[in-house]
C-alpha cells in the first residue's frame, strides 16, 4: 500500500511533465514583437495565448503560430501557450521566456533613377536610437547621416516637454531644432520658395511607427505636412518606410521616392 501511494504521484507528475512539454513552443524575438510556433495537441479545441498573466488571444484548434505584438524593444517577456479542450480543461501548458530585439541601427535608401532633386537625394541614410519618454513612452530618435560621417538629429526636433515644441519658429532659426528642420526641408523641397516659419502641431508615436505633423507658412499660405516612419520586418531584415506628405499645394513640392515599384515613401533597409 505504501509502495503504491508513492508510485501513483510519480506517474501523475510524469504525465504532467510529458503533457507540458508536448507543445514544444518555439519563440523568436523581433524588435517590437515575439513570434511563437508550437506542436498541435490531440483533442485541443483552442489555444490561449498569455503575456504574463494577461490574456492575449484565443485561437482555433488548427492554429500553430502566433505573434504577440505591441511590445517594447530590448525587453524580456514571459509568454504562455495553453492547449484547452472544449470544456476549457488544460491539455498542455507551456511557458517561454524571450527577449525582443531592437530597431536600432543604420538604414539606407539608394536612388536607382536619374531623378534626385538636383543632386540632393542620390541616397538617404538614417540612424535610429531607442529612447524613453515619461509621457510618450518608448520611441526612436532619428539621425540624418552625411557622407563625411557626421549626423544630425531630425526627430524629435525639440524635447517633447520643451516650450519650443508647438511654438512658431522662424525658418532661419539657429536652434538645434531649427537647423534640423531646415536641413531636412531643403532635401525634399523641389520648389524655389522657402517657408517663412513653421511649428509642430502634434506628434503621434506607436510601437513601430511615428508621425510628426508640422504647420508651415510660406507666401501667406499655411499648410500641414506629415513626416512619418514605419518600421517592419521583410525577409529577415529590418526595414523603414520614411515619408513626407502634405496638404494641397504642399504635397506637389515635396520630393517623393522615384524608385519604380516602391511607392512615394523612401524604403530603407538596415545595413548595420
Amino acid at each position: 500500500m505504501k509502495k503504491e501511494s508513492i508510485i501513483m504521484p510519480l506517474m501523475l507528475l510524469l504525465a504532467s511533465v510529458l503533457s507540458a512539454s508536448a507543445l514544444d513552443v518555439q519563440a523568436e524575438g523581433l524588435p517590437t514583437s515575439i513570434h511563437m510556433t508550437w506542436d498541435g495537441i490531440e483533442g485541443a479545441e483552442h489555444y490561449d495565448i498569455y503575456n504574463g498573466d494577461v490574456p492575449v488571444a484565443r485561437l482555433d484548434h488548427d492554429a500553430r503560430e502566433y505573434t504577440v505584438t505591441h511590445l517594447l524593444s530590448d525587453t524580456g517577456y514571459r509568454l504562455c501557450v495553453a492547449a484547452r479542450s472544449h470544456e476549457d480543461k488544460d491539455l498542455a501548458v507551456e511557458w517561454v521566456d524571450e527577449r525582443t530585439t531592437s530597431w536600432d541601427g543604420i538604414y539606407e535608401w539608394i536612388n536607382k533613377t536619374d531623378s534626385d532633386n538636383n543632386g540632393k537625394l542620390r541616397h538617404l541614410k538614417l540612424r535610429l536610437e531607442t529612447n524613453m519618454d515619461p509621457a510618450y513612452g518608448q520611441y526612436q530618435s532619428v539621425y540624418l547621416m552625411f557622407d563625411d560621417g557626421s549626423e544630425f538629429m531630425i526627430f524629435p526636433l525639440f524635447p517633447f516637454d520643451s516650450k519650443l515644441s508647438g511654438a512658431w519658429i522662424d525658418y532661419d532659426d539657429e536652434s538645434r531644432g531649427g537647423v534640423a528642420y531646415r536641413t531636412n526641408a531643403e532635401l525634399y523641397n523641389v520648389s524655389p520658395f522657402k517657408p517663412s516659419r513653421w511649428r509642430i502641431d502634434r506628434v503621434e508615436i506607436d510601437y513601430d511607427s511615428t508621425s510628426a505633423y508640422i504647420q508651415t507658412s510660406a507666401l501667406g499660405i499655411t499648410v500641414m505636412t506629415e513626416t512619418s516612419y514605419h518600421l517592419y520586418m521583410e525577409d529577415g531584415s529590418a526595414m523603414m518606410a520614411f515619408e513626407t506628405k502634405g496638404s494641397g499645394i504642399a504635397d506637389k513640392v515635396i520630393f517623393k521616392n522615384p524608385n519604380p515599384g516602391e511607392g512615394d515613401a523612401f524604403i530603407l533597409r538596415r545595413i548595420q
